[in-house]
């Protein structure tokens, strides 16, 4: 059975047993209530004919000779009152009036009037008497505190229920009309509930949140749902993993969980947002992307965060690049020991073997130099690679680049990754390099130390120096001097060094210097 079948089956159901229970009941109420009335309406008739002083003084009078006169003023007073008899009966029950004139003068018929006889009572009873089946009423005759007799008055119990009925009927349109309202509000209800769920089927909706939830879990990226009240509502077995999620967690609001960034942004525009990179605490950086969800009406309800762990990508990235490297690193290093061994042999050739000794002499010195630096003083292998193969791009093109010899690093500070320090490295390495002519005068010099519980990195260049337009923004993603699709290496080193509670700063002096520090460890209040 479709369900719009099935809600409007089951609320006309229900309907028809509500009203239909309601209008039994009140049906007999009423019945009840206006058979009641009417015997009471009855009773004040008996009670009328009861006191009248004609038929006292017939029942007290011994030679009753007024006893047509007595029946035809009863039989007017019947006629009027529209009922089917009454009878004035004395102590033993013979009747003094009656429509029938041949049963004046004989017993009542019936039973019922016993108790009026013998106890004085007035009530409503329902026998069958001579002219069959009636609702009647007794009252007894009374005078001077005795009593002489008793009155009854009856209608036909069909007469009394075929007026009882009439006057209930006039319920039945009102009910009628209230069955009618509901089935077309129970039409309309299930056409809305049908709509609203896109006209599926509870099957189709089952098997469809079955489908989505192995799809969800299946995903490798993290996928976490939000309310318009900024409540988690859902999150896939990778959110879980990724943020460190439980299911106590479903119901509270993001905010709350150090997840919140462009949310509130996202469920206040209905923006969409992607390619964020956020940082979730230490070691971990998400990159994410917001999707606003909406209704029929263009309003927003909720939103969908997809995210994946940057730091893996990150690894991925290294991985997949590290080859590239390699192979450039070698390149440069060929290059340069090429054009080295070329000089070797010119000098060999014209005869000039004391300057090829001390060429050769030199050359193996400054690399010495170097291996003994990045060896020595360099302990992390991944910053130690990354200056070398700077090193080598510098020689290939003719740019003096120079590695303090008092350079020193232990450790990393405190929750920062040794693939961040690269990139606020390399970045400044090869923004200095850019700067400088390739002509052999160009000159970029490196250092980095410990000082007061800091790391410090110094680079300093004798290029041209930043444009003064580009000084107020050069940190802003997109800002660039150079062509094509530059201009983010400076915004990652700020956002990098403003994580990690540093601080960077550039003065322009024949070149550029800067000069950034990062603390060792991490400040609690902020």
């Amino acid at each position: 059975m479709k369900l719009k079948t099935k809600i409007t089956t089951t609320v006309i159901g229900i309907l028809l047993l509500t009203i239909g229970s309601i209008s039994i009941l009140s049906f007999n109420q009423m019945k009840i209530i206006l058979k009641d009335q009417f015997g009471r309406n009855l009773l004040d008739v008996a009670n009328s004919v009861s006191m009248s002083s004609l038929v006292q003084n017939y029942l007290t009078s011994k030679d009753q000779i007024n006893g047509q006169n007595l029946n035809n003023q009863i039989e007017a007073i019947r006629i009027k009152t529209k009922v089917e008899f009454i009878v004035v009966m004395d102590m033993k029950g013979i009747r003094y009036s009656h429509p029938t004139k041949d049963k004046i003068g004989k017993k009542f018929q019936g039973g019922d009037e016993k108790r009026v006889l013998t106890t004085g009572e007035e009530y409503v009873s329902e026998a069958n008497g001579s002219l069959g089946p009636s609702l009647r009423v007794f009252t007894p005759i009374l005078k001077d505190g005795n009593q002489i007799g008793a009155v009854a008055i009856g209608s036909p119990v069909n007469e009394v229920y075929n007026e009882i009925y009439s006057k209930i009927g006039r319920f039945i349109p009102f009910i009628l009309l209230g069955l009618i309202l509901g089935v077309t509000a129970a039409t309309l209800l299930s056409s809305n509930i049908k709509k609203a769920i896109f006209g599926l089927e509870p099957e189709e909706i089952a098997l469809i949140l079955k489908e989505k939830e192995a799809v969800i879990e299946s995903v490798k990226e993290g996928i976490l749902a939000v309310d318009k009240k900024g409540r988690v509502t859902l999150f896939n077995k990778a959110a879980g993993e990724i943020l460190e999620l439980t299911k106590e967690d479903i119901g509270k609001p993001i905010a709350n969980l150090s997840y919140e960034h462009k949310v509130s942004e996202v469920l206040k525009l209905g923006k969409y947002f992607e390619n964020i990179e956020m940082k979730v605490r230490p070691g971990l950086t998400i990159f994410c992307k917001y999707n606003p969800l909406k209704n029929d009406k263009n309003e927003v309800i909720g939103l969908v965060m997809n995210f994946r762990d940057l730091t893996e990508v990150k690894k991925m990235a290294e991985e997949l690049t590290g080859i590239k490297k390699m192979t450039c690193s070698l390149r440069a290093q060929n290059h340069e020991f090429m054009n080295k061994l070329h000089a070797i042999s010119g000098m060999i050739q014209l005869g000039e073997y004391t300057q090829a000794v001390n060429f050769i002499s030199n050359v193996s010195k400054t690399r010495k130099d170097i291996s003994s630096i990045l060896q020595g003083q360099i302990k992390n292998v991944y910053i130690a690679a990354l200056l070398l193969s700077k090193y080598n791009k510098a020689e290939e093109s003719r740019i003096i680049f120079e590695i303090d010899s008092n350079c020193k690093l232990d450790g990393l500070p405190e929750d920062m990754r040794e693939d961040e320090l690269g990139s606020v490295i390399g970045n400044l390495i090869e923004n200095s390099f850019d700067e400088v002519t390739t002509d052999g005068k160009g000159f970029v010099h490196f250092k980095i130390f410990k000082l007061d519980n800091n790391l410090k990195i110094q680079v300093n260049d004798n290029g041209s120096g930043i444009p003064i337009e580009m000084r107020n923004k050069i940190y802003a993603i997109g800002a660039t001097t150079k062509v094509g699709q530059r201009g983010v290496g400076m915004y990652v080193v700020k956002k990098i060094i403003d994580e990690m509670q540093g601080h960077i700063e550039f003065s322009i002096d024949n070149g550029t210097c800067w000069d950034i520090s990062i603390p060792m460890e991490r400040s609690l209040n902020l």
